[in-house]
């Protein structure tokens, strides 16, 4: 596990979980963009009693082969992931099983209420079996995008998935949260899961257990890869 601050924060193999509030948060500098990075980890578990149960974002993230699961929010938006100024990028991680309420059911939420802008990138990941999927949020003037890179599985149609390879309104055929391997809890993928070889051949390395990518043809969606 590496955890270390330099031009951004990085968190490796880490599990985070059982907070009160937003399990991170990443808020803007001063003097320049924060950059926070989180690979092959694990956020799980956490509430926040306004929004982003798992993450709060107010700069430039990239999760990637990493987990968000049963997160929530109490107050709005955001179960999962609640993003406004900067770029959030999700490469090949899991977003699954997390609440928000009726009034704003979304695990992920990307808006702004100011000029500033907000993007969030979907590339090879998958988004499933949340209350609500995804939330574009027009609250200021700034310019909002809500994107797909190509080869994410959803379980709905709200993450606007219609890049090459992209299946949205899918079951995902995730197992539960569990110990299958490495440091960190995963969900594991099923047989016939719409996941499996659903990436193509550019992908990390290993996934978020450190197993070898691609086990098939071509690379599983999200953090999982699965073994033959």
């Amino acid at each position: 596990m590496s955890i270390r601050q330099s031009v951004g924060l990085s968190f490796l193999s880490l599990p985070i979980q059982s907070a009160i509030k937003s399990a991170i948060c990443n808020l803007k500098s001063a003097i320049s963009p924060r950059q926070v990075t989180i690979e092959r980890s694990t956020i799980e578990g956490n509430t926040a009693g306004n929004v982003g149960g798992g993450l709060r974002s107010l700069g430039n993230v990239t999760l990637t082969n990493s987990t968000l699961s049963g997160n929530q929010s109490l107050a709005w938006y955001g179960g999962a992931i609640f993003h406004t100024d900067g770029v959030l990028q999700l490469v090949h991680s899991t977003v699954a099983h997390n609440t928000a309420p009726d009034f704003g059911s979304a695990a992920i939420f990307v808006g702004t209420f100011t000029s500033a802008g907000a993007t969030l990138r979907l590339r090879s990941s998958i988004v499933a079996d949340n209350t609500g999927g995804c939330f574009a949020g027009f609250f200021g003037a700034g310019p909002v995008v809500l994107a797909s890179d190509g080869n994410n599985v959803g379980t709905d149609g709200t993450c606007n998935l219609t890049a090459a390879g992209d299946r949205p309104n899918t079951p995902a055929g995730l197992g539960p949260l569990a110990s299958n391997g490495g440091p960190t809890a995963t969900h594991a993928l099923l047989a016939g899961s719409a996941a499996i070889d659903a990436a193509g051949l550019s992908c990390p390395a290993v996934d978020q257990r450190g197993v070898a990518r691609p086990q098939g043809p071509a690379c599983d969606a999200g953090a999982f890869e699965k073994t033959p």
